[in-house]
């Protein structure tokens, strides 16, 4: 297949984007005790006599379909009050910044796995809503609105049982966050349009010819 460059005819273009305003990176750790009837209807009790090598694990979910959260996923942030500006002098210059206020919730999911008497099982509890206040001032002037994303989390739960019945979960989380203000702009930039590729063809080889042996047969000179 031939090589050819592809050239776009360049012009000027008007883009729809999201431009950031101002971008931090937060960590937080939050704690908080779940009751065992708020944590939906378990078919084993993982406190329960029969049941051993009990080990418990949690994670963030979609809200909507109960997947967990893949890396890096925005989740949705309620803002609480008005914005509020404070002036800072930041290397030597004075900048005025917004105090945003906002709720962050977050689905968890509990999972235990064990045995029960002989017989292995892994059962998960209802989703259970976390609600996570924070503030923080960012260059959120009016008319941007924030984007989080969860960039890491590390969740672990400890299970608290009362006479051989669950009680409760201590649920930990540690986040890593991306917090953003942002807003739709349009842009004016000149550039080449795009053009797809070739298609990519398989050609069929030349059949190729066994070798020979001349000097034995059909010999040199034909006898």
């Amino acid at each position: 297949m031939e090589n050819k460059a592809l050239q776009g005819g360049q012009e000027l273009l008007c883009i729809n984007a999201e431009k950031v305003y101002d971008w931090v990176i937060l960590q937080n750790d939050v704690n908080q005790s779940v009751l065992a009837g708020d944590l939906g209807a378990l078919p084993i009790d993982p406190c329960g006599p029969t049941v051993s090598n009990l080990t418990a694990d949690c994670f963030i979910v979609d809200p909507d379909s109960g997947d967990p959260l893949p890396p890096n996923a925005e989740v949705p942030v309620t803002e609480i009050g008005e914005r509020e500006n404070r002036t800072f002098i930041i290397d030597g210059a004075q900048v005025t910044l917004q105090k945003v206020t906002f709720i962050k919730t977050l689905s968890v999911v509990v999972e235990f796995s064990g045995f029960d008497a002989t017989t292995p099982f892994v059962e998960r509890t209802e989703p259970i809503e976390i609600e996570i206040p924070e503030s923080i001032f960012l260059c959120a002037p009016e008319g941007t609105r924030l984007v989080v994303r969860l960039t890491d989390v590390e969740c672990s739960v400890n299970t608290n049982c009362t006479n051989g019945e669950l009680g409760s979960v201590d649920v930990v989380l540690s986040l890593c966050q991306s917090v953003q203000a942002v807003a739709d702009v349009t842009l004016e930039l000149t550039a080449d349009f795009c053009q797809p590729r070739d298609i990519l063809i398989d050609q069929c080889p030349t059949p190729v010819v066994p070798p020979q042996c001349p000097v034995l047969f059909p010999g040199e000179n034909g006898d």
